[in-house]
């Protein structure tokens, strides 16, 4: 089994509100996770993603009226508009986020748009190569728009994938050389 190098941490102090500290002991608890661990959590989503999100055009929508919308809107069309939003906002989205335009920083955000958008997302890794599934209930023209835009990106970068998807799944295939840096 691989194990993954835990981070450099630092002892920091700070004073919470008690109805908050209360609120975060509560769901931390019922998650079965440690104050500690969730609060980590809180503030690597927030830093990793909250920040930035927004300010480069992500928005926060009901899940079921994204889902009633694009329901009434052709394949080509939801094809034209995945790659569209790809080809003109991909490094500028990747810059703003991660400080770099590569396949590494695209996984670490497609990862994190998964986690924030309340989306599962699970890594597979074998031989050589890695999977990434997003389970995301959402149907299958989400899940055409989904697998388009990354096909998209990572073509862009020169990166070599295979891509499936189902009404509620996408599968991105990374070759040999994402799974042998991630190592």
């Amino acid at each position: 089994m691989i194990q993954k190098k835990r981070a450099p941490t630092e002892h920091a102090s700070f004073r919470i509100n008690t109805n908050t500290l209360d609120n975060l002991k509560k769901i931390s608890k019922d998650q079965k996770l440690s104050l500690n661990t969730y609060v980590n959590q809180i503030f690597d989503s927030h830093v990793n993603w909250d920040v930035n999100a927004s300010e480069i055009g992500w928005i926060v929508m009901l899940k079921s009226a994204s889902t009633e919308l694009i329901k009434h809107v052709d394949n080509q069309t939801i094809i034209k508009i995945a790659k569209d939003a790809a080809e003109s906002g991909a490094k500028e989205i990747a810059l703003s986020m991660r400080g770099k335009y590569g396949v590494n920083e695209w996984i670490s955000i497609l990862k994190e748009r998964a986690k924030s958008s309340g989306f599962s997302i699970k890594e597979y890794n074998e031989k050589n190569n890695t999977k990434l599934v997003m389970f995301h209930e959402m149907g299958e023209q989400w899940s055409l728009f989904f697998k388009t835009y990354y096909e998209t990106v990572f073509f862009e970068l020169g990166s070599k994938i295979k891509t499936e998807h189902t009404e509620n799944a996408v599968l991105i295939e990374l070759d040999d050389a994402y799974a042998l840096k991630n190592k």
